[in-house]
Parts: structure tokens; sequence; C-alpha cells
């Protein structure tokens, strides 16, 4: 039953990224199609907003797969933490404001 919980909960929180994502991709293609003449607006919503699904759901079948890569996630951590160490040391020859 803890399982059931964990999962409904999870998906939960993919619904909820989803929408907010989705709120952000209507405000780009609005911003894309408002050029456009009348009737190839509708047009380049609908293309514009098939493609942001379809294109989402490539990227999470990939991501999937990534996240089942051993070792992945520590690699990931590792070059965190070098773009984090390479930010906080002075760079030489950089002017100091």
């Amino acid at each position: 039953m803890e399982t059931d919980a964990h999962f409904w909960l999870s998906l939960l929180e993919i619904i909820y990224v989803n929408i907010i994502l989705s709120g952000d991709n209507a405000v780009v293609i609005a911003l894309a199609c408002r050029g456009l003449p009348a009737h190839q607006q509708k047009w380049g919503i609908l293309l514009g907003a098939g493609c942001a699904v379809v294109l989402r759901i490539i990227f999470t079948v990939f991501i999937a797969y990534l996240l089942t890569v051993p070792y992945l996630k520590v690699v990931g951590g590792v070059l965190l933490f070098w773009v984090g160490y390479k930010l906080m040391m002075p760079q030489i020859g950089r002017a100091h404001v």
C-alpha cells in the first residue's frame, strides 16, 4: 500500500511540473505566433503546442533511460562540484569590482 501512495504522489508531482512547463510553453508559442496573419495563427498555435507535447514525451523517455545508467548520477554530481569549484575560485587577470 505504501508503494501505491508513493507512486500516486510521484505522479502528482510530475503532473504539477508539466502544468507549470505548459504555461511557459503557451507564453512562448503566443509570442511566436503574434506576428503571423490571423489565418496562420491558429495553425502556428496548434503546431507549436503539438511539437511541445511530442518533445516533452521524447525527452521524458530519454531522461528516464538516462537515470537507469549506472553511476551517471555520481558523474553528474562530480561535474557539478567541479563547476561550483571553478565558479568560487578567483580568475587570474580578471578585474574585481
